[in-house]
């Protein structure tokens, strides 16, 4: 990955290092959970090899860049530097759960937007047996109370404010966070969107300064979709 494309991702996740990142509802978004979960058949787990099989493509995503879809490295965590836990531990769950903190499974991917300058971000990650349904009904009830907190990361000591907001449509069930911060920049605006289908929890993450960031959402969908059909088979 270029070193310019390293240095956006750094912003990226620099706040997300401890607790979540940074958040406004937009003004047209109304508030609320997503769908909601149905009864599941404890789907199977899906391997790496599967879920990188899943992951999305340049078709999926015309508004990336061309050739500029990655998968991220699963590197050595043993000399990763340590931060201190967002101030409010509601906050700090949120954030673990959304970037799979305990999942035994997970693939990222990295993507480059054709009109942004921050990469956006995806993960998934899979369970076994009822564990991703317990650990949505924990972020739903942990973003629920997460609203200011004080957080730790590589650029330093930050305030962040994260609202939920309308989830789409995808999966058995679905949160959409949105969280801000001012920064030396301007007004830094952080997308989540976090998709369950069976045993895997999928995240979509954007970042934008002094915009609001988006991500597609058909491709969510769609992807559930799939993950969903390789579960059942």
């Amino acid at each position: 990955m270029p070193l310019s494309a390293r240095a956006a991702l750094s912003l990226l996740t620099a706040a997300a290092l401890t607790g979540c990142s940074t958040a406004d509802g937009s003004p047209t978004a109304a508030e609320g959970k997503g769908p909601s979960a149905s009864p599941t058949t404890r789907a199977r787990p899906l391997t790496e090899a599967e879920l990188r099989s899943l992951s999305l493509r340049e078709a999926d995503l015309p508004e990336v860049e061309p050739g500029r879809i990655a998968f991220e490295d699963r590197s050595d965590t043993s000399d990763a530097p340590s931060f201190k836990p967002a101030s409010d531990p509601d906050c700090q769950t949120v954030h673990d759960i959304r970037y799979a903190r305990a999942a035994p499974t997970v693939v990222r991917q990295v993507m480059t937007w054709k009109d942004g300058i921050f990469p956006g971000q995806v993960t998934l990650a899979s369970y076994r047996g009822g564990v991703a349904e317990r650990l949505f009904a924990e972020l739903e009830r942990a973003a629920g109370s997460c609203n200011t907190y004080r957080g730790d990361g590589r650029t330093g000591a930050y305030t962040s404010t994260m609202k939920t907001q309308k989830a789409p449509n995808a999966g058995d069930e679905a949160v959409q966070l949105r969280e801000y911060s001012t920064v030396e920049l301007g007004k830094r605006d952080e997308l989540f969107i976090v998709v369950r289908t069976g045993s895997t929890i999928a995240t979509y993450n954007s970042l934008e300064i002094g915009r609001v960031a988006t991500f597609p959402t058909e491709p969510i969908i769609e992807q559930a979709e799939r993950l969903r059909a390789a579960q059942d088979r």
